[in-house]
């Protein structure tokens, strides 16, 4: 990965283990909180990729790896999608297995899972280590079904995506207006982040993928106000994480999109730092081998 590396960021490090979530009101407005300060390079890897088991996605397992070594990769973690919201407005989730769709159930992820597994001992000795992961697509009610994959399957990271808000994509070229026509710019950060609250104290993930996620369309829509509006809610989602010791991820999709920051924005990984969140992995969200690592 080009300049894509591990962060290593635990709680503490940065400031003293309270400070940033009760002080996070009075120094948004600081004007280095644009500015990353420099992080600590450990290993080059990419914790998000999609391969073709997610059905927006392109390129077979293989693909990724070999585009995973191109590009002098350490570690690659596949993170599928699965998506088994019974309330969606877009329907089933689907996954693809062997070249065609299926509705998503734990027998198609079974095999996703086998083919990630022995990827790993194909190419670890080659110098690259696949790391089983997944893309749980968040919901409120869905924590037994959760609870259910990780007895089933020994998932090495599992990533909470908050895709909906009140079971409508916003995130979907196709159904993004819909949501956001429901909601002023505050409410649907108060919507959103609800349910990103609820998915951190679940206790159930690793890490919450793309954190204001929102900006993907949310910006065409709502003009420079969304990237504002997570300031009134962002300090209980940091309580959250850090009492479950769930951790943020920074995902790289946001400048593939044309958005000047990632995702999230500067501004609030500077304050989940100070607040003891932890950051841990680069993703770049791969849903194609030649996104890998970008």
């Amino acid at each position: 990965m080009r300049s894509c590396v591990i962060l290593v960021m635990g709680p503490g490090r940065w400031s003293e283990p309270n400070e940033g979530v009760t002080r996070f009101s009075q120094e948004h407005t600081l004007p280095d909180l644009n500015k990353i300060v420099p992080l600590i390079p450990v290993g080059l890897a990419d914790y998000h990729c999609h391969c073709d088991y997610s059905i927006d996605a392109s390129g077979s397992i293989d693909d990724f790896c070999r585009a995973a070594l191109k590009r002098n990769l350490a570690e690659i973690c596949f993170t599928t999608h699965y998506d088994t919201n019974p309330r969606s407005a877009d329907g089933v989730g689907r996954m693809r297995v062997e070249g065609e769709e299926q509705p998503a159930s734990h027998d198609a992820l079974a095999m996703y899972v086998e083919d990630v597994r022995l990827a790993h001992e194909r190419y670890y000795p080659l110098g690259l280590s696949v790391v089983l992961g997944l893309e749980y697509g968040w919901y409120t009610g869905c924590e037994e079904e959760v609870a259910r994959l990780r007895e089933r399957f020994e998932f090495d990271y599992l990533l909470a995506g908050v895709h909906e808000i009140e079971d409508i994509c916003y995130c979907c070229s196709h159904m993004y207006q819909r949501c956001f026509d429901r909601y002023s710019v505050e409410k649907m950060a108060e919507m959103y982040y609800r349910e990103v609250t609820g998915a951190a104290r679940s206790g159930l993930f690793n890490t919450i993928a793309h954190l204001d996620y929102y900006r993907k369309y949310g910006e065409l829509y709502y003009g420079p106000a969304v990237h504002q509006a997570h300031r009134p809610f962002i300090s209980e989602v940091f309580l959250a994480l850090r009492d479950s010791g769930t951790a943020l991820e920074v995902n790289t999709a946001a400048r593939r999109k044309g958005l000047d920051s990632f995702y999230p924005q500067n501004e609030i990984i500077n304050a989940a730092r100070r607040a003891g969140v932890e950051i841990i992995h680069l993703g770049s969200d791969a849903h194609a081998p030649e996104q890998v690592g970008s």
